[in-house]
């Protein structure tokens, strides 16, 4: 197993494992679990012993009341009171189906992290495992449309990166219309068969016009595609670079 502490100083960020994401955890967890699992990757990358960690997680803003029963007052409208307590209660029922019950203070929604196995305790240490990480779907009970949502989300985890590949590769070219076969589109991103359809498809809709029969061409046929770089920017540049620009 490789956790954050065995790679934390190759990194000088923070480590966030992708898959926490990529399995689940941050689409059927609540706002408040999902900022204290980033709280504790934080503490975990950057102290030694626990109790620094647990010290450091004390003095997180971000914390502060997490896990109490929320009030009219912390919000700016009761429309927003409701929206919270509406959602908070979806995540608590969802939780309660799988005999969980939904955690009234911080400790208690450690013991759940370590449970679920999101985080090690060492005894002295706290740890996060990077890989292999646990999926969310082994974990609850689902109906099928949580089932094929968290089915969707890890393709996408796993089809985003190589399209932004290919996207930014294209883009180095500083064209608009491409000629290019399968087999070069493969040979580019390094990638096998089923990948570069999941990429295509999600290419369309960034493209003048949608190649006709695309999973029908043979590989070694070229074709012509031109890519609209507008829509390109809004979707997925502005995405990446948001931070940069505000």
């Amino acid at each position: 197993m490789q956790t954050i502490r065995d790679i934390r100083h190759n990194n000088e960020g923070v480590v966030i494992p992708s898959s926490y994401a990529a399995n689940g955890w941050s689409s059927v967890l609540s706002h408040e679990m999902n900022v204290l699992f980033q709280a504790l990757c934080y503490v975990v990358t950057k102290h030694e012993t626990k109790a620094e960690m647990e010290k450091a997680l004390d003095d997180f803003n971000a914390l502060k009341g997490t896990f109490a029963t929320p009030t009219p007052e912390q919000f700016k409208s009761e429309e927003d009171f409701k929206g919270y307590v509406n959602s908070l209660n979806r995540f608590k029922a969802f939780l309660g189906r799988s005999n969980y019950e939904y955690p009234a203070n911080r400790e208690e929604a450690i013991e759940l992290f370590s449970k679920w196995g999101l985080l090690i305790d060492k005894g002295d240490v706290w740890d996060v495992p990077v890989y292999p990480f646990p999926d969310a779907a082994d974990l609850f009970k689902l109906t099928d449309a949580e089932s094929l949502a968290l089915a969707h989300i890890k393709l996408e985890a796993l089809v985003h990166p190589v399209f932004s590949r290919l996207v930014m590769m294209l883009h180095e070219q500083e064209e608009n219309t491409f000629h290019l076969s399968k087999g070069e589109l493969k040979s580019m991103l390094n990638t096998n068969d089923e990948m570069l359809t999941e990429v295509l498809i999600k290419l369309t809709p960034y493209l003048e016009e949608a190649v006709e029969n695309i999973l029908e061409i043979p590989e070694d046929e070229k074709m012509t595609f031109t890519v609209v770089w507008e829509r390109v920017y809004e979707d997925f540049l502005g995405e990446q670079f948001s931070q940069n620009v505000q």
